[in-house]
């Protein structure tokens, strides 16, 4: 498996509509190697972290560069004040 990490920060005021709207954004790509999703937020900080964790490496990168994830991600900065901030990593140990 493999992760994608990203940071970003919400707009002043944006926070819970973009933690609304990360469900459905990320879930679009259910079926299409994402294998689970989690977006966390330090309120005291606004700052998210998304984790994705994908199949593959290549799902992940075949993502991080559709139409749909680059569609998707531009609608979403609508609530973020700049681009987010991505790390990748392999997955080396799970606990479940």
């Amino acid at each position: 498996m493999h992760a994608r990490v990203m940071t970003s920060e919400p707009k002043p005021g944006s926070a819970e509509a973009a933690i609304a709207e990360w469900p459905r954004h990320i879930g679009a790509f259910k079926g299409k190697g994402l294998a689970a999703g989690y977006l966390f937020f330090d309120r005291a900080a606004n700052r998210f972290l998304s984790i994705t964790i994908w199949e593959t490496e290549e799902a992940q990168r075949r993502n991080a560069t559709s139409l749909e994830q680059i569609h998707g991600r531009a609608q979403f900065m609508k609530h973020l004040t700049g681009a987010p901030i991505p790390s990748e990593y392999e997955v080396a140990g799970v606990v479940a």
